[in-house]
C-alpha cells in the first residue's frame, strides 16, 4: 500500500517540470529524513531524473498583473584530492619555517679532556661518587685539557670559552668566581684539595659558564705545568639554579 506521503511526493513531480526538484528538496529536506525507506527510494529515482545538478533559486514578484521570474544558477564545484591534500599540507606546515633559530648552547657537550689522555689520580679519585648539589644532583667530572699558558697562567673568559670549545666564544657570559666564595660552606673542599694538588700549588679558579635556561656548569681548575707543554686539569658539575 502506498502512504499518503509517497501520493504526495508522487504528485509534486507530476504538477511541476523536474528543473524545479532542487528548490522543492530543500524545503522538505528537514521531513525527508523522517520518511519510510519506500518514500525515500522514490524520492531518490525521482531527483536522479530530474536533470543536471545545479542549485537553482526562483523568486516571484507581482508586476503589472504578471508573473517574473529571475533565476541564478550555479554549478556545484566539489574539490579535488590534489586541492585537498595541498590543504592538509599547509595546515601541517611549521610556521618557523624559514625564520633562523638563534644558536643555544643549552645542548651542547663542552670539551672537558683531550683524547687518550691519563687522567691524574688524584683528581679520578676525588670525582668518584662526588656530586654538586642543585634542583638537580650532577657528578663532578674530570678536566684535562692541553693549554699554552705562555707565562700567565690560566685563561681568561673567552680564552676558557675557546678551550672548551664553546659555540660563541666572545658572547659566552662567562663568569670567574674564587674558590673561597664558590664553595663558602665548604661542601666541595674535597674537589679544591684535590685540584690544587694536581696543580701542586698553582692559583685555582671557578668558572661559570650558562648553558642556557637554568642550567649552568661550574669548572673547578688550575694548571699543570709550564709553558706550551701545561695542562688545564680539575672538575666540572652542571648545576640547575631554577
Amino acid at each position: 500500500m502506498i502512504s499518503n506521503s509517497l501520493r504526495r511526493h508522487s504528485l509534486i513531480f507530476k504538477t511541476f517540470s523536474p528543473y524545479l526538484y532542487e528548490p522543492w528538496l530543500a524545503s522538505v529536506r528537514p521531513a525527508f529524513y523522517h520518511t519510510s525507506i519506500v518514500e525515500r527510494k522514490a524520492v531518490e529515482f525521482a531527483v536522479r531524473a530530474a536533470g543536471p545538478k545545479t542549485l537553482q533559486s526562483r523568486r516571484y514578484t507581482k508586476y503589472d498583473k504578471s508573473t517574473r521570474i529571475f533565476t541564478t544558477t550555479r554549478p556545484l564545484n566539489m574539490a579535488s584530492d590534489e586541492d585537498y591534500m595541498a590543504f592538509l599540507e599547509k595546515a601541517n606546515k611549521d610556521p618557523n619555517e624559514g625564520y633562523t633559530k638563534p644558536q643555544s648552547s643549552g645542548g651542547q657537550e663542552f670539551k672537558a679532556t683531550d683524547t687518550g689522555v691519563q687522567i691524574p689520580a688524584v683528581i679520578r679519585e676525588a670525582t668518584k661518587d662526588s656530586f654538586y648539589v642543585s634542583d638537580a644532583d650532577e657528578p663532578f667530572v674530570p678536566v684535562y685539557l692541553a693549554w699554552d699558558e705562555a707565562g700567565k697562567g690560566l685563561p681568561d673568559e673567552e680564552e676558557f670559552a675557546s678551550l672548551i670549545q664553546h659555540p660563541t666564544p666572545s658572547s659566552a657570559d662567562i663568569e670567574i668566581q674564587d674558590p673561597a666564595d664558590w664553595d663558602a660552606q665548604g661542601q666541595y673542599k674535597s674537589i679544591l684539595d684535590a685540584v690544587r694538588k694536581a696543580g701542586k700549588g698553582n692559583d685555582v679558579r671557578v668558572y661559570r659558564v650558562p648553558k642556557g635556561g637554568v642550567k649552568v656548569e661550574y669548572w673547578v681548575v688550575t694548571t699543570e705545568g709550564k709553558g706550551a707543554k701545561a695542562k688545564l686539569v680539575g672538575a666540572k658539575a652542571l648545576a640547575v639554579e631554577s
